[in-house]
Order: C-alpha cells, then sequence, then structure tokens
C-alpha cells in the first residue's frame, strides 16, 4: 500500500497581503486577462481572480479545513515567517490563522525564504517559535528552492522533516525518503502547480504518476496543494483537488498519513 502525505503551502492570506507590498496583482490581472482570451480559463474565473485583490481574505484555508477534516485527510500547513516571491504577509497577521488551524488538529511548518543562508534558516525556526509559542514540525521552502547546502543547514537547526526536493524538469521526484543528520528528506512527488491546469489532463497526469510510484515500490508521496486554489476562481485545480482526495479515500491501493507518523514508521524501519 502506498501512503499518501498531503500538505499545503499557505503563499496568501488577506488582499491587504499585497498592497503596496508587491507586483502579484498586476501579474494575477495580466495572466488572468491571457487565460481567458486562450480559453484556458472561463470569464467567471478571470473575473474572481481579478476581483480577488478587493476581498478581505485571499486564502481559502477554513473550506480546505473542512473538507480533509470530512475525509479524513491529516494534512500539513506550511506558513511564511519571512516576505519574500510574492509572499508577503509578516508573522504577526498569520497568527490568528495559524492558531485556529493548530486548534483544529492539523500540524504547522514553515514555508522558508531562506534556502542558502546558516542565519537566515536559523532566525526563520526562531521567529516561528517565538511568534506562535511551538516548534515548526518541518519546513518546505518556497517555490521549492534548494541547493547542496539547504538539507545540511536545516538538519543543523534541528528541523525534523523538510518536504523540499522536486526536480522542476521532471515535474516532481519520485524518491523514498532519506535522512539528513537527524532530519528526514520528503521529497516532493506532485504539485498542483506543474499538472495540467484542465480537470481531466490533471486527473490523468496523477494516475500516470502514481503508477509510476506503483512500478518503483515506493511506500510514501508526497503531494501539495495551495490552499487559495480551494475555490470557484480556481475551478479545476479545486476539482482536481476533490477527486484526488475522494479517488486516494475509496483505493484500497492507498492511504493517508502525516508526516509525523511515516517518520515514526520509517524510524521503526530503521531500528
Amino acid at each position: 500500500m502506498i501512503k499518501i502525505i498531503i500538505s499545503h503551502d499557505v503563499d496568501h492570506l488577506y488582499a491587504r497581503d499585497h498592497w503596496f507590498r508587491d507586483l502579484v496583482y498586476p501579474k494575477l490581472w495580466i495572466r488572468s486577462t491571457l487565460k481567458v482570451l486562450s480559453k484556458e480559463i472561463t470569464l467567471k474565473e478571470c473575473w474572481l481572480r481579478c476581483v480577488s485583490c478587493l476581498k478581505k481574505e485571499r486564502n481559502c484555508i477554513s473550506e480546505l479545513m473542512k473538507f480533509d477534516k470530512k475525509y479524513g485527510v491529516p494534512s500539513t500547513y506550511f506558513f511564511g515567517v519571512r516576505k519574500g516571491l510574492g509572499m508577503s504577509y509578516f508573522p504577526d497577521e498569520a497568527r490568528k490563522i495559524v492558531d485556529v488551524v493548530s486548534k483544529n488538529g492539523f500540524q504547522i511548518g514553515i514555508h522558508g525564504i531562506c534556502f542558502d543562508s546558516d542565519i537566515g534558516i536559523q532566525e526563520e525556526y526562531q521567529t516561528f517559535e517565538e511568534k506562535y509559542g511551538f516548534k515548526p514540525c518541518g519546513i518546505r521552502m518556497h517555490y521549492v528552492r534548494y541547493d547542496d547546502t539547504t538539507f545540511v543547514k536545516e538538519a543543523k537547526v534541528g528541523y525534523i522533516f523538510d518536504t523540499t526536493e522536486f526536480e522542476k524538469d521532471k515535474k516532481g521526484t519520485q524518491k523514498m525518503p532519506y535522512k539528513i543528520g537527524d532530519m528526514w528528506e520528503f521529497p516532493l512527488t506532485i504539485m498542483d502547480g506543474y499538472l495540467p491546469q484542465k480537470l481531466e489532463l490533471a486527473k490523468q497526469e496523477t494516475l500516470r504518476k502514481l503508477q509510476e510510484c506503483k512500478n518503483k515500490n515506493l511506500e510514501y508521496v508526497s503531494i501539495l496543494f495551495h490552499d487559495y486554489q480551494f475555490c470557484s476562481a480556481y475551478q479545476d485545480m479545486q476539482g482536481w483537488y476533490r477527486w484526488l482526495i475522494s479517488y486516494i479515500k475509496e483505493s484500497p491501493e492507498y492511504c493517508f498519513i502525516s508526516y509525523q507518523d511515516a517518520i515514526k514508521e520509517l524510524e521503526n524501519q530503521n531500528g
């Protein structure tokens, strides 16, 4: 049986995150207009994406938590503690939502920025603990950025796991978890943004990737879905996530597991 680990990167919180802080909205308006002209998305989706800058919230965490709890998905949420690359909220602005996610029983890690700096990685870890009152369960770097030293640096700081390794040219990494020092690395197998953005094509590609994992006898598969897409502005990707969770839940070949429980199993297997 293949064990599926679900996680969510929190790139956006509120509409105000991007007011005068970055160029997310101009880029969003241009991309959405081009997509509707090329018939990649509907006019309704284009409109909903463009007016998202006027909404109070740009996250769909509440809706996603309800959905994951309904299907018994022990998902993990990664929150940023430093601004960069379109992730423009401050830790203080995330505290309320982090508290709600934690009280709902979901694990919380860091969506990191400083992939190449010992000091930066240490500061992010400390900032998280100071702001939220508990240690991060793990980390994934924003835009899955890493170099040859990133994982070693993270292990030294005290992270229990990282789930950043992702081969962009192959649109995923099919590899068993492995250890760097005392930290487990969980390669990221499937990411929503690297799938076809049409529902049926995304389903087909997901099934193909899962079959490849099965052929390689992988025991664990890590899948990332960004929470802000769990809405009608991204109907195909929201539909894909709903299908994915239902498919895994109903299949005798797969089951859900958290990073924490996977680590316990791996530690037991390794004595």
